[in-house]
């Protein structure tokens, strides 16, 4: 009995260190390699990026620089923005525009909205004040093993130029590791449209939409026939309304409470993540089931076929919980 236990483990350890030879189960280092086989690396972390306008106090009479590297924050002062180029004044003007990118990599330097960060970390004479014009968007995490894995699937299709739909689907997920879903049709002859959609079912700012449009349109990838067009997915938006139930006996309400809540964001994340998913409230009262309620009544959402090109998307929510039940 004592050495049962060692020689299992031993067989689960070698078993799993086979297992790690497929791409379907290979993971962290191993995959990486499997990608390096590919030519295919794993995207590293991405930094946010804004554009900061800068307002003169008056205009200059003679050009002034802004150095590459000029940090920028909010009232916060925790996350910094830098300039990614040098920057000229030039006389007469009232204000400027310059690019910045988060000093720190990842979705932390998302979300900055208009005019938030409005902060110079060493403030200029002629500036009078300073805000952020754009929303900042395009931070990234280094990239997961699931999407990293499904690109490894796909970097066959890159053998050839991006003519196939596989192949535009594979450049247009190496723009950025937010991508989850992309959808490639031919509205007609010579035209190549490429749907985006975003972690979490989000739309495609206008910054990933150019990072796609030029991974797709490079010279060694787009045939030269192919008018290539690059925009997030139509939406089609539905409703949650839905009472559920929980059984009298049930030992710990306040838990299947939590948990029934947690399978309807869980469920909305689902619905919302892939273009062209129908939209089903099986699946939802399949969830809330398994949460632990005893009975749920859905009255909205319907199932609807939703066609490829578009994507569903949460319009109200209303949840109630109706009291308990005898089983």
């Amino acid at each position: 009995m004592t050495f049962a236990s060692v020689i299992t483990k031993q067989n689960v350890a070698i078993n799993d260190s086979a297992k790690q030879n497929l791409l379907r189960y290979a993971r962290d280092k191993i995959l990486d390699h499997k990608g390096a086989e590919m030519t295919t690396p794993r995207l590293e972390a991405t930094a946010a990026t804004t554009t900061l306008r800068l307002h003169l106090s008056m205009p200059l009479t003679s050009s002034r620089i802004i150095d590459k590297g000029a940090l920028a924050t909010s009232n916060e002062g925790d996350i910094f923005f830098a300039t990614i180029e040098e920057m000229v004044i030039s006389p007469g003007v009232n204000f400027v525009d310059v690019e910045m990118e988060c000093t720190t990599k990842g979705e932390i330097g998302n979300g900055f909205t208009l005019s938030q960060v409005d902060t110079l970390v060493k403030p200029l004479p002629y500036i009078d004040y300073v805000e952020n014009i754009t929303e900042s968007n395009g931070g990234a995490e280094r990239e997961l093993d699931e999407p990293y894995r499904d690109r490894i699937y796909l970097a066959p299709e890159k053998l050839s130029n991006a003519g196939s739909e596989g192949a535009y689907m594979y450049f247009a997920k190496t723009a950025s590791a937010l991508i989850s879903d992309v959808y490639v049709y031919m509205p007609k002859a010579g035209h190549v449209d490429v749907s985006v959609l975003l972690q979490g079912g989000d739309l495609p700012t206008q910054e990933i939409i150019d990072k796609v449009t030029d991974a797709v349109s490079a010279k060694h990838v787009r045939p030269l026939t192919d008018h290539v067009s690059v925009h997030g997915p139509e939406i089609i938006t539905f409703d949650i309304n839905v009472t559920y139930y929980i059984e009298t006996d049930a030992v710990d309400k306040n838990v299947i409470h939590q948990k029934i809540t947690q399978a309807i964001d869980d469920y909305l994340i689902w619905q919302q993540s892939k273009i062209g998913r129908d939209i089903n409230p099986s699946k939802l009262i399949s969830d809330c089931i398994k949460a632990g309620a005893k009975r749920i009544e859905v009255t909205d959402p319907i199932f609807t076929v939703v066609p490829n090109g578009q994507v569903a998307h949460i319009n109200l929510k209303s949840v109630v919980f109706g009291g308990v039940e005898d089983d």
